[in-house]
């Protein structure tokens, strides 16, 4: 038998709790419901059935809650049923073999072909004539309210999907489960504390940074590294904001995270203004393979579990030189 890896673990403890199994278990008194997000407030008649979700990673959140969605959209990685590694097992348990749209944009043909009861779209920048073409459909919830667009907390889009879905047991224990290990690794690593450390990407000739608040670096946040009060100020209402090659030195930092490819990583590392940083002379920088990027990428239940047990390691080497 292999080991047990921390995803697998919590996979185990969600089962136990009632999570990741059949939507029998969701709330069955409570019907119909009021669910108010950032587009607006749908009414949802009964328990939903044949969930269609419209986002770029909301498959996650539905299997964390232990339903399996009829149709899912594939953000990047190319992967069967749009799942990547972390939440394949939880898929394959719930039976889940959900049709796949592809593209960037919504497809309204292909959504009602699902003939869906309820349509997810809490990781989705829909826009007002779409969102009023779907609510023809069938139920729509967009991203939760309060937060710009990309940028609401993974904790409060699962509870958006679980009130709307009856799922709000299962989302209180998957929130719990993750929480405890991100305090575990925080209390395990004590010298991450007060460390400067964010997310880099770099694309069209450009490097890109984001919101100290939202995304993976909350994430970093939360294990005691600190992503610069600049960065706050330089970011445009997407949550992130872009810098020329010249600006590497807002990115010269204790570590960074590069959610880029291998190509790209090696067109950075050969730039003279890289070379000239610390983080080029003291192998400070991370350069994440495609399954910590897609998990960086996704922050869900399931996949954030799984970056840990990754980030861990390659944090306290990058913290590490210079000392």
């Amino acid at each position: 038998m292999p080991p047990i890896t921390l995803n697998r673990r919590l996979f185990l403890t969600l089962t136990g709790t009632g999570l990741a199994m059949p939507s029998i278990l969701r709330a069955s008194s409570g019907w119909p419901r009021e669910v108010a997000h950032a587009l607006g407030t749908s009414t949802i008649a009964a328990a939903p059935q044949r969930i269609v979700s419209i986002g770029f990673h909301e498959q996650d959140f539905l299997y964390a809650l232990g339903l399996a969605p009829v149709g899912v959209h594939e953000w990047f990685g190319g992967h069967p049923f749009a799942t990547w590694i972390w939440a394949e097992e939880t898929r394959q348990t719930l039976n889940a073999t959900p049709e796949v749209q592809n593209g960037f944009e919504v497809d309204i043909e292909w959504v009602y072909a699902q003939q869906p009861d309820l349509i997810v779209a809490s990781f989705f920048n829909l826009s007002a004539s779409d969102y009023q073409l779907l609510s023809g459909i069938a139920p729509v919830i967009g991203p939760p309210e309060g937060f710009p667009v990309w940028s609401a907390p993974w904790q409060a889009e699962l509870r958006l999907i679980a009130q709307a879905t009856g799922a709000e047991t299962q989302a209180d224990a998957a929130i719990a489960a993750v929480d405890q290990r991100i305090a575990m690794l925080a209390a395990e690593n004590p010298e991450f504390a007060g460390k400067s450390a964010t997310i880099g990407f770099y694309t069209d000739d450009h490097f890109v940074g984001y919101r100290s608040d939202a995304g993976a670096n909350l994430l970093l946040k939360k294990l005691g590294l600190q992503t610069p009060p600049e960065f706050d100020a330089l970011v445009q209402p997407n949550g992130q904001f872009s810098v020329s090659p010249e600006r590497i030195d807002l990115f010269d930092l204790d570590a960074v995270l590069w959610l880029v490819d291998p190509d790209t990583a090696q067109r950075i590392q050969d730039m003279p203004v890289y070379q000239q940083t610390r983080l080029a002379r003291e192998g400070r920088s991370v350069w994440a393979d495609p399954e910590l990027t897609g998990a960086l990428s996704f922050m869900s239940p399931l996949s954030i579990p799984y970056a840990l047990d990754r980030l861990a390691p390659v944090l306290r080497t990058a913290l590490g030189q210079g000392a």
